[in-house]
């Protein structure tokens, strides 16, 4: 056999041989021409010519002659030029120490492998490694098929792909969040047994997929990771697929594993997200159900809520997400329902979302002892309602957040504070933008106000705010925008200046001129609520039709 038929055992382990199999002793990048089954009659060694790649059972040796052990026959067959040895079953340590000792490597198969058709695999792979390739990846597609088949998770799946090439394999989300990583295991790592133990670049892959995505299904494209390629469930994007390797091309194998790969576990996901769907539409119903019940129904609701998954008990905040055009008409979300479920199943919340009349109702769960967690779920309801915006590019959507309410009877009364702030968010004009119903009870009472005293409203406003208004309009300063600053910064003179982009003594000069007008000393905490009260009124009167800014 010519030189140019040999292949490393590392290679063998990728294209060839079981996926049960492990180098445990010798240098995987060894050379091998040809496999060889050794036999039980005589002769119990077949032609070997040197550089061979023996194939062992001790079981069928025994059979023949009980007195043989492994490290004698690894020693035997290295003194006639055998290069590597293959063993069914556990191979001892001193087999490992004999091969060590010969030079020679050792390979560890399951018990119940046949020889016949490794002997087989090998030979073909060195008389037609082109063919041998294809197919063994189909090989490895049906054994993923299967897999999936029977119910395994994603990462059994990626487990087998990272076995047959080698490299760790990595799955993402649509949003980019890592679901699963797996790492090749140590009988096919590199020629030391050990997969380098550098940090994946998850950062970078992250950024990448914000500005590079690819979106073309069967297309691999290089990454910050090494080669990526999209998953797509009903010609959505559901996530990305990517192999870890650093060098600048991509063997035929790989692409075939990863191309293979990738319809498998888009049908894994796709089983994945309908099953989810499945779960949140049965607790989807029962809030419809709920908010459109009366109390005498609660206790059935009750238990078709807990038979969803979801705790009576347990606190919550209610968000309700509503879109309208910019005219001001509503729009149906409904085909949105299943990017907010999916975002709640993604970072494990055991919530609940529904729909409601004309707006999607989402039951966030808070932990009882967890103080910062509704400042968490307050940036995750506002990053959930980014990414509704994204998907409807004509409408402007709103999100409302009610307080943490406490068991389901308090559902209802969490509803209407949701429902209530983005109410109140549109009568101020901020028709696209998250509400927390519990930063609006200045806002109740003004607006309240506006309904049953609007001249008197006015009055307030023009007499706490009017000097400085007028101020404005003629000499085009900023005394408004200066007093607001102040107010947001809490009164610190360093953070508004900085938040205004003044000089500290530009913003005491400004103050000074506030007070000079107004006739209001601002170190007078009265005085203080005076003019931050007129500056809330400001925003309330400019929602009155016609009246526009008035400032």
């Amino acid at each position: 056999m010519s030189d140019k038929n040999t292949a490393s055992i590392q290679s063998l382990l990728r294209y060839s041989l079981p996926l049960g199999a492990s180098i445990v002793a010798g240098d995987p990048e060894t050379q091998v021409n040809w496999s060889v089954t050794i036999r039980a009659q005589p002769p119990v060694f077949p032609d070997i010519y040197g550089g061979e790649l023996a194939l062992v059972s001790m079981d069928v040796l025994r059979s023949f002659d009980d007195r043989l052990r492994l490290a004698g026959v690894i020693r035997l067959l290295s003194d006639i030029g055998v290069k590597a040895v293959l063993a069914t079953g556990e191979t001892s340590q001193s087999a490992k120490d004999a091969a060590n000792e010969c030079g020679t490597v050792l390979v560890s198969v399951p018990l119940d492998t046949s020889l016949t058709t490794v002997e087989r695999a090998v030979n073909s792979l060195l008389l037609n490694q082109s063919a041998r390739l294809t197919e063994r990846a189909i090989e490895i597609q049906r054994q993923l098929t299967r897999l999936a088949a029977e119910n395994r998770d994603l990462g059994s799946l990626l487990q087998v792909m990272s076995r047959s090439t080698g490299k760790p394999i990595v799955i993402h989300d649509d949003a980019g969040l890592m679901i699963s990583q797996v790492y090749p295991n140590i009988g096919r790592r590199s020629s030391n047994g050990r997969y380098p133990p550098a940090e994946l670049p998850l950062g970078d892959f992250q950024t990448w997929l914000s500005q590079e995505a690819p979106s073309s299904q069967g297309v691999i494209t290089q990454s910050p990771l090494g080669f990526t390629t999209v998953l797509k469930v009903e010609k959505r994007v559901a996530g990305y697929l990517s192999l870890v390797d650093q060098k600048s091309d991509l063997d035929e194998f790989g692409r075939l594993v990863l191309v293979y790969g990738a319809d498998v576990c888009a049908i894994e996901m796709a089983k994945n997200r309908a099953i989810a769907s499945a779960v949140e539409q049965a607790r989807g119903d029962w809030i419809q159900m709920w908010l459109s019940g009366t109390p005498a129904d609660d206790d059935l609701l009750r238990t078709r809520a807990q038979q969803a998954g979801f705790q009576p008990g347990s606190s919550f905040v209610v968000s309700v997400f509503r879109a309208i055009t910019q005219s001001g008409q509503s729009l149906s979300l409904e085909t949105l329902i299943s990017l907010v479920r999916d975002d709640m199943s993604r970072r494990q919340l055991n919530g609940a979302v529904g729909q409601y009349v004309d707006a999607i109702v989402a039951l966030y769960p808070l932990d009882e002892d967890d103080a910062a967690g509704l400042s968490r779920t307050r940036t995750t309801i506002e990053n959930v309602r980014g990414q509704i915006s994204s998907r409807l590019a004509n409408g402007l959507i709103a999100a409302g957040i009610s307080r943490r309410a406490t068991g389901l009877s308090m559902l209802r009364d969490a509803y209407r504070e949701a429902k209530d702030a983005v109410g109140i968010s549109y009568q101020l004009s901020d028709r696209d933008t998250t509400t927390f119903y519990g930063d609006l009870k200045l806002f109740q009472l003004l607006l309240a106000l506006k309904e049953r005293n609007l001249d008197n409203l006015h009055q307030f406003y023009d007499d706490a705010l009017g000097p400085l208004v007028e101020h404005d309009k003629r000499k085009q300063s900023d005394l408004i925008r200066t007093l607001s600053g102040f107010f947001e910064a809490n009164g610190n003179l360093a953070k508004a200046a900085q938040a205004l982009d003044v000089h500290r003594n530009t913003l005491v000069y400004r103050l000074e001129r506030i007070a000079e007008l107004t006739k209001l000393d601002l170190d007078d905490s009265d005085n203080r609520l005076i003019l931050h009260l007129a500056l809330k009124t400001q925003r309330v009167l400019a929602t009155i039709p016609g009246q526009g800014s008035t400032a």
